[in-house]
């Protein structure tokens, strides 16, 4: 039933399965056209262990879906989430997409989904016409910002209190027009 619900946009290359220790080989990202009650506690569940209070719920997931891009990455056959990440049009610059949201399951996090999660999204999002990722990232969030930077994002400015009194962020952009001529090298 939710297999109905989600467009297929790609498979994750085989070369960044086998160095697992897990089998993950049916390991697929794709787009939320349209969800059931199930797909979308999935989806908050997984923002919620992976973000605690500050995941999103129902309430903030489903006008993403129906307004912004969502994209899953999860094993073809199972209902467990691996990935998320949620994304807007930028109201000022509409070639630009924001990444609202982006979290991978913490038993895989650092073998390259992320990265490879990122990568078919930013294809997916060029056959749309974006030209740019933005996105923010707490500046002590390391992790983040090294596969952020790995990838082709460059800090463009630095947000004091972007979330209230010590919350200060790092404003990144990605310029994904030379993204394909990157990744034929």
């Amino acid at each position: 039933m939710i297999e109905n619900m989600l467009e297929e946009i790609n498979r994750l290359p085989q070369k960044f399965i086998k160095n697992l220790d897990f089998n993950l080989s049916s390991c697929k990202v794709y787009l939320v056209q349209d969800f059931d009650l199930s797909l979308l506690d999935n989806m908050v569940s997984f923002g919620l262990n992976i973000f605690g209070e500050l995941g999103m719920n129902e309430w903030g997931l489903v006008p993403q879906i129906r307004h912004g891009s969502v994209y899953i990455l999860k094993e073809d056959d199972q209902t467990d989430i691996m990935g998320l990440a949620i994304f807007m049009r930028d109201w000022e610059n509409t070639e630009k997409a924001y990444l609202f949201d982006f979290a991978i399951d913490k038993e895989i996090q650092g073998h390259g989904f992320g990265r490879q999660f990122l990568k078919i999204i930013a294809e997916n999002l060029l056959e749309q016409d974006f030209k740019k990722i933005s996105l923010t990232v707490d500046v002590e969030n390391e992790p983040a910002i090294r596969l952020y930077r790995h990838i082709g994002f460059k800090p463009v400015e630095y947000s004091r209190n972007e979330y209230g009194k010590g919350h200060n962020r790092y404003i990144m952009e990605w310029d994904i027009t030379g993204f394909k001529e990157i990744e034929k090298r």
